[in-house]
């Protein structure tokens, strides 16, 4: 994450520049393959104004992910469910934070 701190000074001028829409940052990113409801609640509970990037890889298991290599194959799943289940929503509304996606920008 260090390097992308690097660029953010040259970065952040040429968004602005073109006109560009982008998220505050980013958080998650520690919690890679190990999210869970106490992680997200945390994250939640400590997610300062503006708009954010939940980065998190939510999928399916399948034999499509057998030809990848990499280790985020059941935490996918996991994440998945965690995203979408009532208690995500609740820990959600709780903090004031509304899902978006790119389309919404």
């Amino acid at each position: 994450m260090g390097v992308l701190r690097t660029f953010f000074d040259v970065f952040r001028p040429e968004v602005e520049r073109h006109g560009l829409r982008t998220p505050d940052g980013s958080v998650g990113v520690l919690v890679t393959g190990v999210l869970g409801e106490g992680y997200l609640s945390c994250i939640a509970e400590n997610l300062p104004e503006g708009t954010w990037e939940f980065v998190c890889h939510p999928g399916y298991n399948d034999a499509d992910l057998d030809h990848l290599r990499t280790r985020l194959r059941q935490s996918r799943v996991t994440e998945l469910e965690l995203i979408t289940s009532p208690g995500a929503k609740v820990i959600l509304q709780r903090h004031g934070i509304d899902r978006i996606s790119y389309q919404d920008s």
